[in-house]
């Protein structure tokens, strides 16, 4: 399943720097905390990192110790936040060689217009043209979860960033998926060498001249609107590699809505001034279960859980209020489950499913329901990372009125 990075209209994007303008207007004033460097877990499933460029393109220079730097804050907002949380976690495992991160360096096959589409960008354009040159080379992303760094983009005017950018992400399997991401956040204005460096980045508000970060959505955005843009997208799209759906209900804070633009209050060193940004409860039980993250996942288990979803199938309008539930066949099958709500494209609740039970009953709560169709989504994981899913529609109308009696 494809998803894409959220985008907010700029007029709703004034409203939301409402509740966030003095973090973001001014330069960190305390310690940074670091990421951990990223090192070798051994785990049987690993990150294969991917630096996509076409073939009338040149590398940018140092792109292996940038995109190491930049995964190893990705990796921190799964770690720091999953441990947080109450989970045991070590962090993606990414593949390594003789003691070294690998970044696999592929030469595309075309120009870059080919995949960007130029002048009429088209991020699925490029999804469907980068994608299996991947694959075809390093093999499927049913078996290898990717994340790719795509020299893509163009110079020249945008509405936002720079032309031809793209962040997407897709969950194949329990083995793999894939994230494609615009190589414009390898640049040295926002990408470091080392994670020293990009602390500074991370710190700097110096304007962009003629450039307009999406998450502050005014010309010559500061530089680490930029940066956060970029780190938070690769950890967005990630997250969708790995199964995760947007969860609005926090967006501000939650990395599957827009939180990934406000990453750098991840590495201040007071966050009672301001709450990390992270994952919901909900869309964590799904990520502890990942056989990228889990520490003992089941291996041997390859089959999706069938279950049965019960909803209601009628429902009031400015209902805000229901149960929904799911059942697998026998006990311990599943492992946790999330709702989703279709229609708004977010998660509205879940829950994690004892090893002695079937499934589970859980109360949601949502905004007053509009009259027409609510769309609804049951995730389902299991022990062995396997996802499945389940649909249903209710209608959200007025009750027949009774006939007066006479």
């Amino acid at each position: 399943m494809l998803r894409c990075l959220l985008r907010v209209p700029t007029a709703l994007l004034a409203v939301l720097l409402l509740g966030v303008g003095p973090l973001l207007a001014a330069p960190l004033e305390t310690s940074p905390v670091a990421p951990r460097p990223l090192e070798d877990l051994h785990k049987p499933h690993q990150v294969r990192l991917v630096y996509f460029v076409p073939k009338d393109r040149q590398p940018t220079p140092n792109y292996e110790a940038k995109i190491k730097v930049l995964m190893s804050f990705v990796n921190d907002v799964f770690v720091r936040d999953l441990a947080a949380q109450g989970y045991t976690i070590r962090g993606l495992d990414f593949e390594f060689a003789d003691g070294e991160l690998v970044v696999h360096h592929l030469t595309g096959r075309e120009n870059a217009v080919y995949y960007n589409g130029a002048p009429n960008y088209d991020v699925q354009m490029q999804w469907r043209a980068i994608g299996p040159e991947v694959e075809q080379t390093l093999g499927t992303a049913r078996d290898n979860l990717y994340i790719v760094l795509a020299e893509t983009y163009d110079d020249g005017p945008a509405a936002w960033e720079w032309p031809g950018g793209l962040a997407l992400g897709a969950h194949i399997s329990s083995r793999g998926g894939m994230g494609i991401f615009s190589a414009w956040i390898l640049r040295d204005e926002f990408c470091a060498t080392t994670i020293e460096e990009q602390l500074k980045l991370f710190a700097d508000s110096t304007p962009i001249a003629d450039r307009i970060a999406l998450g502050h959505g005014q010309m010559n955005s500061p530089r680490f609107e930029f940066i956060e843009d970029g780190f938070g997208a690769v950890a967005h799209e990630l997250g969708h590699a790995l199964g995760l759906p947007h969860d609005l209900r926090d967006d501000s804070r939650y990395i599957m809505g827009n939180g990934f633009r406000r990453l750098r209050t991840n590495f201040l060193d007071n966050p009672s001034a301001s709450p990390r940004v992270g994952f919901s409860v909900d869309n964590a039980r799904i990520l502890a279960q990942s056989r990228f993250l889990a520490e003992e996942p089941d291996l041997e288990d390859e089959t999706p859980v069938t279950f049965n979803f019960t909803y209601p199938t009628q429902l009031a309008p400015d209902s805000t209020k229901f149960s929904l539930k799911v059942e697998a066949q026998e006990a311990g099958q599943l492992a946790a489950v999330l709702f989703r709500d279709l229609t708004r494209d977010t998660v509205i609740g879940g829950g994690e499913v004892a090893a002695s039970d079937k499934g589970t009953v859980t109360e949601i709560e949502v905004p007053p329901l509009a009259a027409g169709e609510l769309k609804l989504e049951a995730l389902g994981i299991d022990r062995g990372g396997n996802i499945s899913r389940a649909f249903g529609t209710v209608k959200v109308v007025a009750p027949e009125a009774k006939p007066a009696e006479n």
